[in-house]
C-alpha cells in the first residue's frame, strides 16, 4: 500500500478479515484495529506517498494477532515517548505499547532496506 492518510482504513479491514477468518475475540479485533492503525499512521506521517507494507498474522491456537508495518527507512527508529496530560503528539506509539501489553518492537529488515515495527495483541 502507499502511505496516504486515506488508505489507513484498509488496515482496519485487514484486521477484521483476520479476526473473522481465525475466529478471534472482539477484544482482539478492536485492540488490533487501534494498534495497527497507529503503526500505519506513523508510517503515513513519516513517509507519505512511499510504499509501505502492512501485515497481520496469527499462530494457530494462540488467539492473538501479530501486526506489523514495514517502511523504507532503516535509520529512523521509533521512540516510545512517555504519556503526558499536555502532549499533543507522540502518544500513539505509547498507546500501542500499553494496548499490546508491552509486546511491541522494531528491527531493521534483513530482506529489504527499511525497518519493521511490530506488535502483538491478545491473551
Amino acid at each position: 500500500m502507499f502511505a496516504y492518510a486515506e488508505n489507513v482504513y484498509l488496515v482496519r479491514n485487514l484486521v477484521d478479515q483476520a479476526v473473522d477468518s481465525w475466529d478471534l475475540s472482539q477484544k482482539v479485533r478492536y485492540t488490533g484495529q487501534l494498534v495497527l492503525t497507529e503503526l500505519a499512521t506513523n508510517a503515513v506521517r513519516l513517509y507519505e506517498g512511499k510504499e509501505i507494507h502492512v501485515w497481520v498474522s496469527s499462530q494457530f491456537g494462540r488467539h492473538l494477532l501479530e501486526l506489523a508495518v514495514w517502511d523504507p527507512d532503516p535509520d529512523n527508529l521509533p521512540k516510545i515517548l512517555p504519556l503526558t496530560d499536555y502532549g499533543e503528539s507522540g502518544r500513539g506509539l505509547a498507546m500501542a505499547y500499553e494496548l499490546s501489553d508491552q509486546r511491541i518492537g522494531w528491527f531493521r529488515s534483513t530482506t529489504a532496506c527499511g525497518k519493521v515495527v511490530w506488535a502483538r495483541v491478545g491473551p
